[in-house]
């Protein structure tokens, strides 16, 4: 049965509970018995263009609820979409839509008109919520079921901001408005989307519409909303923000969320700059400024600092130091320009890889810097996210390593190792992500990339796990060839240093075996352990009789940790032990 159709069943809290995973008795302790006052902590962040917004972050438990509610209500939105005629008008909240996806519609266009709704997430009281659940053909919910989602939604009549169901539920209100505003707009001869409070109508038509706005009489560049625009807006619940109105025409540069339209979708030249002048800094000297380039381009920045996130002295324009946390405001700046770029950018991946763009390359220096310069504890690079696990559940119970590799603390287990996450996007753009045939290029790369910063803290090692068996030979005759450090399987040592803050481990000899991986340090009998009938594979699993590493991480190993006997991991722990006793940061 689809989610829609079992929402659409639900009659009461037992049935809505049990579509979102809870016992009725959770559920109406979470709604019920928690305070009001208790259930939010609300506090306020500066807006881009002045000002304060108002969050409200649920507590824990109620933030699981409304995710699970945010899950439910996304599967259903992704039902209705592919029975709807309407296409994608709204691009924000949604899966598979983006800012890149509601610009590209009006690239190349004579007028671009934005404008925005005032209040967006707080125009949507706790009736409206309850009202459209009821009433939406689409949901038709039973009356106690709609009210019970909109007891879980709204905070003080409102959708709080801060709560992750606001998006989804206000984005399924706001389709009334999109469908009357495209309407409108095809008549016209207008091409309308929408990301979440931000309108865009374009075209290339030698008159804009005087239905949607007109050039105020007398006044260069001033223009007014027309009266039927401004009455389907307000009719369907809305108010728009007359501050942030805008018309764009194709002799001046046209923005729509925050890219440039007029011949591809982009990021904006002085935005990329001054990201790119940031990243020099930092490299040079550990920290980075919001410093112009020259006067013409300050004028410009002037005009364009409070959609990109503060002002000199204040946010992520301040002076920061080199380590993990301050190196967060340019790395959300880059990731979005990497994002938007890879997202335009048509190519395969692996064209992408081969022939890197100025940006990319951009990007991997400033991951490289971050990840294996600018540590902030020593970094443990393994062959895939099973091995991370193992290896942290092993330092966590082993006593014999604490507090050298890490310690239990009040806040839970405080681990003294990072490990590099090989499934995020770090690991794509650095070519990480592909085992250890990758390692090669890595190894490959390093001294030269180390050699061409001018701030190179290096405070702590990077430690490349490697298992010792033929799977490592390319990236140890690599080593060998540029490097001269030859690593034999036969070798016994506890460790190798390959240059700068880079050290290799291979895995210990277990008994008379000297090729070995890292699951040869669990007892035998937990190898043959059978999951549904199915046995493990190391290798390339048949999923009718066999299961795979990760199943076996996260299924065999992880559940019974506490359980399970670690003395075989102790070699391997004293090995990257070592590395922390011999490695000296350089002065």
């Amino acid at each position: 049965m689809s989610v829609l159709k079992s929402l659409k069943e639900a009659e009461d809290i037992e049935d809505l509970a049990a579509l979102l995973g809870y016992k009725p008795k959770s559920l109406a302790y979470i709604l019920y018995k928690i305070p009001d006052g208790a259930k939010y902590t609300t506090f306020t962040i500066p807006k881009k263009t002045g000002g304060e917004r108002e969050i409200c972050a649920p507590i824990a438990q109620l933030k699981l609820l409304q995710r699970r509610l945010a899950n439910i209500l996304y599967a259903c939105r992704d039902e209705i979409d592919k029975s709807s005629k309407l296409g994608s008008l709204s691009h924000g909240f949604r899966r598979g839509h983006s800012i890149v996806s509601n610009a590209k519609p009006h690239r190349r266009r004579r007028y671009v008109l934005n404008l925005d709704l005032k209040d967006f997430f707080p125009s949507f009281n706790f009736g409206r919520v309850r009202g459209f659940f009821i009433k939406s053909k689409a949901f038709e919910l039973n009356e106690k079921v709609a009210t019970l989602i909109a007891q879980i939604a709204c905070h003080n009549n409102a959708l709080p901001q801060g709560s992750p169901c606001s998006p989804v539920i206000s984005d399924l209100l706001a389709h009334l408005l999109d469908a009357r505003l495209a309407k409108m707009a095809k008549a016209q001869g207008v091409t309308y989307s929408r990301y979440a409070d931000d309108l865009t109508f374009s075209t290339s038509k030698k008159e804009f519409p005087a239905a949607l706005a007109t050039s105020k009489e007398g006044e260069t560049n001033v223009w007014e909303l027309g009266e039927e625009l401004v009455s389907r807006i307000v009719d369907a619940g809305f108010a728009i923000n007359p501050d942030k109105t805008r018309m764009q025409c194709h002799a001046s540069r046209q923005l729509v969320t925050s890219l440039t339209v007029n011949a591809k979708v982009n990021i904006r030249q002085e935005y990329y700059r001054r990201t790119r002048a940031m990243c020099d800094a930092l490299f040079k000297t550990g920290q980075y400024a919001d410093v112009p380039f020259n006067k013409s381009l300050a004028r410009r920045q002037d005009s364009v600092t409070a959609n990109e996130g503060g002002a000199t002295g204040s946010g992520p324009w301040a002076p920061a130091k080199a380590g993990i946390k301050s190196l967060g405001p340019l790395g959300g700046r880059l990731a979005h320009i990497h994002y938007v770029k890879d997202t335009i950018d048509t190519r395969e991946e692996i064209d992408k890889r081969k022939h890197m763009t100025a940006f990319r390359m951009l990007y991997y220096r400033f991951l490289f810097y971050k990840n294996f310069v600018a540590l902030d504890k020593p970094l443990v690079l393994t062959e895939g996210k099973t091995d991370n696990v193992y290896l942290s559940l092993a330092v966590r119970h082993l006593p014999k390593f604490h507090p050298k590799l890490g310690q239990p603390s009040a806040k839970g287990f405080q681990s003294a190792l990072r490990y590099f996450n090989h499934v995020n996007k770090t690991s794509k753009v650095m070519e990480l992500d592909g085992g250890s045939g990758n390692f090669k290029f890595f190894v490959l790369r390093y001294a030269d990339l180390i050699a061409k910063f001018g701030h190179k803290p290096q405070l702590h090692p990077v430690i490349m796990l490697l298992d010792n068996d033929d799977g490592a030979k390319d990236i140890l005759a690599v080593i060998k060839k540029n490097y001269g450090i030859e690593i034999k399987p036969s070798s016994t040592n506890s460790f190798f240093h390959i240059t700068d803050n880079l050290y290799v481990v291979t895995t210990p000899h277990v008994g008379k075996k000297v090729k070995t991986c890292i699951e040869d340090f669990f007892e035998p009998s937990l190898l043959k352990e059978e999951l549904n009938g199915k046995t493990l594979n190391l290798g390339t699993p048949n999923p009718a009789t066999e299961y795979g590493k990760h199943i076996f991480a996260e299924k065999v190993v992880r559940p019974n940790a506490s359980t399970l006997k670690w003395d075989g991991f102790e070699p391997l722990l004293q090995r990257l032990s070592d590395v922390l006793d011999h490695y000296e940061p350089p002065t």
